[in-house]
């Protein structure tokens, strides 16, 4: 009698978790994407980074060496943010990318270089964002 109810409990534990293992629900998975607008290849950044120069040396004349060194800032500029990106889309990360890239350019530009740069806050906000 033992071994009958020792083998109906060994069964019933048995089955069920097996019935458990095949009703498990649908785990529904979410890839966080960096947004389609910010570059992401080494390619995209650069491209992206050459158009920020342009558009600044197009309002302020550059020196090749500043040309050079925006280069580089921008460049990490989109970096940085593809990195806030993937962490989770934060905004304060993001604020504290827009903040130091703009802290960068006027530390680095001259008072009436920055003066110019200040009468397009569109052109600004598009190198800093």
């Amino acid at each position: 009698m033992k071994k009958i109810i020792a083998l109906s409990a060994i069964l019933t534990l048995g089955l069920g978790f097996t019935a458990s293992a095949q009703q498990k629900k649908a785990v529904k998975q979410t890839v966080k994407t960096a947004p389609a607008t910010l570059p992401v290849t080494d390619g995209e950044i650069k491209v992206a980074a050459d158009k920020n120069v342009s558009s600044l040396n197009k309002v302020i004349a550059l020196s090749d060496n500043e040309k050079q060194m925006f280069q580089g800032l921008f460049e990490t500029k989109y970096r940085m943010l593809e990195y806030a990106a993937k962490k989770g889309n934060n905004e304060a990360d993001k604020e504290t990318v827009y903040k130091s890239i703009e802290a960068k350019l006027r530390a680095t530009l001259s008072a009436d270089k920055m003066a110019k740069l200040d009468a397009k806050p569109a052109l600004l906000k598009e190198l800093t964002h």
